[in-house]
């Protein structure tokens, strides 16, 4: 069974660069199991449809807006996924990645289960900035939440609770 990390966001923006950066601190650790794939997704959006398609689970990393406080961290699986989060298209020519989710449901390949683990952001508007303090405190939890979910998938899953962590 393919199981993937993936890190979508923009390193060159602030806060947007979180989960390319949480992939960063997974990558330099050792007890990840080995089918485990880390890929940093960035922004390319629909170019990350083959590889959607072609996972049974999924973990995303991202900075999101639920209007909590910076850095508050939340954890929300397949239906309770909303129909946006992360990425904010810039042009009308790109797509987020909730638009690659609904392009492989629409192909019937979606990944069995879905995990979001998400960052409320501070600041996505500063060019060439690294993450604020509060979204840079996140990145421990992050990756914490990331192995505790990797647990729950392999004894019993969608169990944690969709709140502010």
């Amino acid at each position: 069974m393919r199981t993937v990390l993936l890190g979508i966001g923009n390193l060159l923006w602030g806060d947007e660069g979180f989960g390319p950066r949480v992939i960063a601190e997974l990558a330099g650790r050792q007890e990840l199991p080995p089918k485990v794939e880390l890929i940093d997704g960035g922004t390319q959006g629909l170019y990350l449809l083959p590889l959607i398609q072609e996972t049974q689970r999924l973990i995303v990393f991202d900075a999101i807006d639920f209007g909590d406080p910076p850095g508050c961290l939340r954890i929300l699986r397949d239906g309770e996924i909303p129909a946006f989060f992360g990425q904010r298209p810039l042009s009308l020519h790109q797509t987020g990645f909730t638009d690659v989710l609904a392009a492989a449901e629409l192909t019937g390949f979606l990944p069995s289960a879905i995990t979001l683990i998400g960052v409320q952001y501070a600041d996505i508007e500063t060019w060439g900035g690294g993450l604020s303090p509060a979204v840079a405190a996140a990145l421990a939890p992050a990756v914490a939440a990331g192995y505790r979910e990797l647990a729950l998938w392999e004894e019993m899953p969608h169990v944690a609770p969709n709140r502010c962590l």
